[in-house]
This record gives structure tokens, sequence and C-alpha cells, in this order.
């Protein structure tokens, strides 16, 4: 007890500091106290049209891949929750992402949450997000599509919690953000074998509908090589989650 409580002041001090030096305030409207305050949470719209993540010509429902593209990707689909066009969107993001703002998580869960539940995609029997290298993790601290997930695993339903498995795929490839990569086929070889199924929790995967968990999209690149992993350990479908896509 007496060690609980030790480390609990220091965070709590920490805690006070920060707030001091740089005040909570909401990032659109600036009311005190939230990152992003309910009234303006609300704001911000769903997508409504989805479309084909592949070639993201065909509009299909949920962001389900189109008939032509599914003959060569595994993935079933991607939900885009928001447009990344909305500056309160792009801009949480981005402060969650590269300014470490962990406590942003909720209200971006938030809108991973509703826009989930007005889909017409069935509940996930499991949530896995996408992982961050070790190396990675260290520097940023928390890695923010597992705090996205565990949000999601929460709040679907009322009273039940989701499964979530934050280390069934292992990040084995050190590889440098998708985003400081402009060519289209170096991000795709950027990701190539960089992920790999841990063995000790592969049977969690057979004939389950898989929700795979992470920010932001770019390319989809990292998306569509969890997807392949997951499908050829015996998933039965593969659907991806994300707040935004870069462009759209």
């Amino acid at each position: 007890m007496q060690i609980l409580q030790d480390h609990i002041a220091p965070c709590r001090i920490k805690k006070f500091i920060l707030d001091t030096l740089f005040p909570i305030s909401c990032l659109s409207c600036e009311k005190p106290d939230e990152w992003i305050c309910e009234e303006c949470l609300d704001k911000i719209p769903l997508k409504r049209e989805q479309i084909c993540p592949i070639c993201e010509k065909a509009t299909t429902p949920d962001g389900r891949v189109c008939f032509k593209c599914k003959r060569k990707y595994s993935i079933d689909g991607l939900l885009t929750a928001a447009s990344y066009k909305n500056k309160l969107v792009s801009g949480a993001t981005h402060y969650y992402k590269y300014r470490f703002i962990e406590d942003l998580h909720i209200p971006l869960g938030k809108i991973l949450t509703k826009a989930l539940l007005n889909s017409d995609l069935a509940l996930p029997d499991l949530i896995i997000p996408i992982p961050l290298h070790q190396r990675r993790l260290r520097w940023r601290g928390f890695n923010q599509s597992g705090l996205l997930a565990e949000y999601l695993s929460l709040n679907l339903t009322s009273g039940f919690k989701i499964p979530t498995a934050n280390n069934l795929i292992i990040r084995r490839k050190y590889t440098p953000p998708q985003m400081k990569i402009k060519d289209y086929s170096q991000r795709i070889k950027n990701m190539r074998n960089a992920f790999e199924i841990n063995p000790v929790e592969k049977n969690k995967i057979k004939e389950k509908r898989i929700l795979l968990v992470d920010d932001i999209a770019t390319t989809g690149s990292t998306l569509f090589e969890c997807a392949k992993l997951l499908k050829k350990s015996g998933a039965r479908e593969v659907f991806g989650l994300v707040i935004a896509r870069q462009g759209n």
C-alpha cells in the first residue's frame, strides 16, 4: 500500500505542474478543463459516404472492399469515422499522436464508438490495436491505438466488455512513420514483413470476427498487412476502424 501511495503522490505532483504550465482547454472553443468539450464533440460530423479502402473509388456500404479489389486483398473493409479535413479532427489526432496527450483517447474513442454503432457492421468478437515497435512505444510512452481499442472494448456494449488482444500481433521490424514516406509503393514496401502473429495468442483468431483499430490511415498499408496475417491464421472477417484517413 505504501509503495502505491509513493507512486500516486509523484503522479499527482506531475499532473499539477503540467496543468499549471500547460492548462487544458478545448482545442476548438477553448473551454477550460477539456481537450474537446461535449458541445464541440457533438458538432463533429460522422463520415457518411464510405469508399472501398483499396481503390478509393467505389462507394461501398460501411467501407467494405469492392468486388474487384476483394480478389487481391485480405481485409474486408475499412470504416472511417470522420473526415481528416475537419480541423478539430486533424488537430486532435495530431495532439494525440505527436504531442502525447493521452487523455484525448476518450473523445476520439467516442467518435470511433459512435461511428461503429451507426454502421451496419456486426459487433466484433475481438478487438486488436495496431501494435507499436517496442522502441517507439518506449519513446511515446503509450500505444495510441491500444488506448482507443480499450475504450471501444468498454463502451460498445452496455455492461459487457468485448475482448481485446494487445499482444496478438507483434511489430518485429522498426519502420519509419508512414506519413513521412511520400511514395505509395515505398509505403507498401515499408510495411512488408513488419508484423508477425504471436504463436502463444494464435488460437484466439480462428473463425473470429476481428476489428483492427488504428488512429489515422494513410495508404492503409499497415492495416492491410495485419489483415493478411490474421486471415492466414484463420480469421473469419477482418475489418479496420480509424478516426480518419489522410486526404479524405
